[in-house]
């Protein structure tokens, strides 16, 4: 059964606003004082439930850049007609909602560690961003503001600069689609499976997933939809398998070269799993008070994906100040209140400069500042 255009439209938003939540917990990183990364898995310390619900939340949102790449591909070929005209007005629309946003964001945050330098060059903070912002030389000041050789000093904008990059090789895309659409899906699977990058990219997921979006907007092929024991089994199944990643150290040693290059292709075959399941769920949750807010919040979800990090690290350091300690107790509330309050602030700023410097906040949510306006004004 086709899905209703606005109710896929309002799923779209949930999932977004979500999903950037998600990135939210996977962007926290170690616990303050800890040496032991959540990407590494599970490993026994002295808080072994606050170092396993870390690295479960890490692995379960591995799902975030796929279904969001494969929602921007399916709306990219939306309506295409593959002309210069078409790529011509979606490349001026994607430097208008990405790249200008995604630079002024870069130099905010690149302004504001040059300011902590300036206060105090030895301040820990400068350890937060992968740039010695002591020592900057011109390559490294166009890398901070558009990542061209390494990440961005906002460094979740590898997802926008990869998939900026993915846009641009648009045409060529969209000529497998019309040639030979399976072909390409299938090299492009092979490609991201065995975690090559083609030289360009950061990650191929974007640009596999993108595709694929892509494939089912111009082959007409209906998105699939599931019934609520279906969309259960899945996120069960799904819960199992970002459970059985996250302990996997316990059994396997991921510095061996083979192991890891396997363990990773697993890893990228969940994330599959992960799209599926998000994709199931999601219209079970838009009738609940949860999915209704989520869908309100959608269009902040760029606005909350730039905000998050570093401020998720400046509330992260915050919070252990004020609630010293090291038990799992300790660790656990500091984790969960980090992303809350870091989900609340992004929603108080971005609401207060709708309001009072509207013009700046269109440009940093990468126009979506219209959308959110609305809702506010009609919420109120």
């Amino acid at each position: 059964m086709p899905v209703h255009r606005e109710a896929l439209a309002e799923r779209i938003d949930l999932l977004r606003f979500l999903l950037i939540v998600g990135l939210v917990f996977l962007h926290y990183g170690r616990f303050p004082g800890s040496d032991i990364s959540p990407f590494e898995g599970f490993h026994w310390t002295a808080h072994p439930v606050a170092t396993f619900v870390n690295s479960f939340f890490l692995f379960t949102f591995f799902t975030a850049v796929p279904l969001l790449s494969a929602i921007s591909g399916w709306l990219f070929f939306k309506g295409t007609d593959f002309s210069i005209a078409f790529y011509r007005r979606l490349y001026k629309r994607r430097a208008r909602s990405i790249l200008l946003p995604m630079v002024a964001w870069n130099a905010l945050i690149l302004a504001l560690f040059l300011a902590i330098c300036a206060i105090d060059p030895d301040s820990s903070l400068l350890g937060i961003v992968r740039y010695d912002v002591a020592d900057l030389h011109i390559k490294a000041v166009v890398n901070a503001l558009f990542g061209i050789t390494r990440h961005p000093i906002n460094f979740q904008f590898w997802f926008l600069r990869d998939l900026l990059l993915t846009i641009l090789v648009s045409p060529v895309l969209g000529l497998a689609l019309r040639r030979a659409p399976a072909l390409g899906l299938l090299a492009l699977f092979g490609v991201w499976l065995g975690g090559y990058t083609l030289g360009i990219f950061f990650r191929t997921d974007v640009v596999f997933f993108f595709y694929l979006g892509g494939y089912l907007q111009v082959r007409k092929v209906a998105l699939p939809e599931f019934s609520r024991r279906a969309a259960v089994l899945l996120l069960v199944a799904y819960a199992i398998a970002v459970a059985a990643r996250t302990l996997a150290p316990l059994a396997f040693d991921e510095t061996v070269p083979q192991v890891g290059y396997v363990l990773g292709m697993l890893t990228r075959l969940m994330r599959i799993l992960g799209v599926l399941s998000f994709w199931a769920v999601a219209p079970f949750l838009l009738p609940t008070a949860p999915g209704r807010l989520l869908v309100w919040l959608g269009p902040l979800a760029f606005f909350l994906h730039a905000l998050h990090w570093p401020l998720n690290q400046f509330i992260k350091l915050g919070l252990a100040r004020l609630m010293p300690g090291e038990s799992s107790a300790v660790l656990l509330v500091n984790f969960f209140l980090t992303t809350v309050l870091t989900i609340a602030a992004a929603v108080l700023l971005a609401r207060a400069m709708s309001r009072y410097c509207p013009a700046v906040f269109d440009i940093l949510s990468g126009g979506r500042s219209g959308v959110f306006a609305s809702r506010v004004r009609a919420a109120a």
